[in-house]
């Protein structure tokens, strides 16, 4: 384990570092404190949660500021595995000599990392060895005095897997969730792993590379610093590769830039990306214009049912609860599945700050078998460990004809239990209208609370400044700058409807999350603005259009696509790119004969889906 790092090298962990200082060095350097106000100073702490976050981490930094400080604290570290032995009775010895040294070098810190190893739950499957060291472990801890300035850590990414005995008070007092950083954590992190470089990346861009990094724990950002070094080597000195001699490689020309960044996060696959993708992104910028104002009122739907301290990553839990009588939950439906592709991600996006746990058709079934009612229960049972937390229900209905009756009736009576005293926040998505949506659904969320919000189809002005963007680059009166106008008077309309229907939620998404610290910005993860290449073959074509021509085409658009969904407005929008992208000698016929042909297709299947309602 390295020494040379202390809690100044960590970034992003402060609440973590504050928790082990109370409970792991104060009662240590402070044990009079304790004594003359009789209290039992705390014997062990339990870090787990995912590969990668700093578990072992803060625990080698623990040593290096043990060492520093001015009453001497020994620290012994040991791997869960180190203690096993083949050899009967080898196992527990090697227990009771880590105990012994621990109190002849007193005060002193036990680290165990991969715990879970050492001290497995214990079962009727259970071989000998591993029960006989659970009962050594719980017999040791149990045996520490009140005061011999004794501390045992455990660390884990599998907290199931602990036997139940060892996680209570008097064995692990404290039990520490080590969770996926968030934007803000990701940008201190980067910040310490640059620290030292002579020539740093300006602060605009780690903001915006933490942006880009969502999912990303500690370990990966670190990999994805020390991969664009190695990039920017490659760069520099593309020689070394076919070379046997040694070259001589000047640090001062080697400048780590943007390009670096981004082709070392092209070469690096997160270690939460590599069991399960979250989809987790906002939203982009293309279909900014149709969905803002759908996500604004969610976010303030959100405010009035979540507690303040749920949505800001700032403030401590506890303060108040829910203004509803449930927990916060929120249903997104509607029969445009925008809730599902753009909506529900965007706002996992706004709201990282908490843990994530998915709930879908791919986790239900991952692990053969294991029945779905199991796996709900293992879900929320997840959930619930690193309150406040968030579960994310997307298509319900995609499972909810798949499994049994046994497994909706574990999923709703799970649902119903949790009360306003738990900070968890669901959110479900249906592909359905609000009165389509199962019963035993329905229930769980209250229409008159404002726990169920149906996405409506963009309305004509959200799909003009959506279409418009075809021909921001054409220079005939038509600017991204008055798409954008356009757009945001679009907003203020709808922020004023809505202070007038209802006091309580804001109008504004920029005032909502002032209020809130939900992210204010709206970095695009995925599609972005056209390129450089992409606006040059538009303005050549859009040239050919003139103002007047331009005006009718979105007249036209406008008026063909009335109550179309987001999908539908997505696929017309890519085959009228592709049109303009094409070399026509009249344009403006060729776009028009592509919205005649693809609004006709929508028409034939629309009577279909009609008949699918009935």
């Amino acid at each position: 384990m390295s020494g040379d790092k202390d809690f100044s090298c960590i970034g992003g962990l402060e609440k973590h570092i504050r928790i082990v200082k109370e409970m792991v060095l104060f009662p240590l350097l402070y044990g009079d404190v304790y004594a003359k106000f009789n209290l039992k100073p705390p014997r062990g702490l339990l870090f787990y949660g995912p590969p990668g976050t700093g578990k072992t981490l803060v625990a080698s930094a623990l040593a290096v500021e043990c060492s520093s400080a001015n009453k001497k604290v020994s620290f012994i570290s040991r791997k869960g595995s180190d203690c096993l032995s083949k050899w009967v009775g080898e196992s527990e010895k090697k227990l009771q000599t880590i105990f012994t040294m621990a109190q002849q070098t007193k005060p002193c810190i036990i680290f165990f990392d991969e715990i879970d190893g050492l001290a497995p739950t214990r079962s009727s499957k259970q071989d000998f060895v591993h029960a006989s060291l659970v009962t050594t472990l719980l017999a040791l801890m149990d045996g520490l005095d009140n005061n011999s300035e004794i501390v045992v850590i455990g660390a884990t990414n599998r907290i199931d897997a602990i036997d139940p005995a060892l996680r209570r008070p008097g064995r692990f007092d404290r039990e520490l969730y080590f969770p996926l950083p968030c934007f803000k954590a990701r940008k201190e992190i980067l910040s310490v792993h640059i620290k030292h470089w002579k020539q740093k990346p300006a602060q605009k861009f780690l903001a915006y590379l933490a942006s880009q990094t969502v999912g990303f724990c500690g370990s990966d950002l670190q990999a994805l610093c020390a991969e664009a070094v190695m990039c920017c080597v490659r760069r520099n000195y593309p020689q070394i590769y076919n070379s046997s001699s040694k070259h001589h490689i000047n640090d001062r020309q080697l400048k780590v830039g943007k390009q670096d960044f981004l082709q070392a996060q092209q070469n690096i696959v997160p270690a939460s990306h590599r069991v399960a993708v979250a989809p987790i992104k906002s939203l982009s910028m293309k279909v900014q214009p149709l969905l803002q104002n759908n996500l604004t009122e969610i976010s303030s739907r959100l405010e009035v049912l979540c507690p303040p301290e749920m949505l800001n990553s700032e403030s401590n839990i506890g303060k108040s609860s829910s203004k509803s009588t449930n927990c916060p939950r929120i249903l997104l439906c509607g029969n445009d599945d925008s809730h599902t592709r753009h909506l529900g991600p965007a706002l996992l996006h706004n709201l990282e700050h908490l843990p994530c746990h998915i709930l879908d058709v791919t986790s239900l079934f991952e692990e053969t078998g294991r029945a779905a009612e199991e796996s709900i229960i293992l879900k929320m049972k997840a959930a619930r460990r690193s309150l406040p937390s968030l579960l994310y229900v997307p298509d319900i209905l995609s499972w909810w004809s798949l499994v049994d009756e046994a497994a909706r009736v574990v999923f709703t009576s799970l649902i119903r239990d949790l009360d306003r005293s738990i900070n968890m926040l669901i959110i479900t998505t249906a592909t359905c209208a609000s009165h389509e949506i199962p019963p035993e659904i329905a229930i769980l969320y209250d229409e008159h609370q404002g726990e169920v919000f149906e996405v409506r189809p963009p309305e004509s002005q959200e799909r003009r400044a959506f279409f418009i963007q075809l021909f921001n680059s054409s220079s005939d009166g038509i600017s991204e700058k008055g798409s954008q106008d356009l757009l945001s008077s679009t907003r203020r309309t709808k922020g004023r409807r809505r202070v007038k229907n209802s006091k309580s939620v804001g109008s504004e998404l920029i005032a909502s999350n002032s209020k809130t610290g939900m992210r204010k910005e709206c970095i695009p993860l995925g599609e972005g603005p056209p390129t450089k290449r992409q606006k040059m073959m538009y303005a050549s074509n859009s040239e050919k259009l003139s103002a007047a021509e331009v005006q009718e085409l979105l007249h036209k658009i406008v008026k063909a696509t009335e109550m179309w969904t987001s999908h539908q407005l997505e696929s017309l929008y890519a085959s009228l790119e592709l049109t303009l992208e094409k070399s026509f000698v009249d344009v403006f016929y060729a776009m028009d004969v592509c919205l005649t042909r693809f609004s006709n297709v929508i028409e034939k299947l629309r009577p279909c889906e009609i008949n699918e309602e009935t």
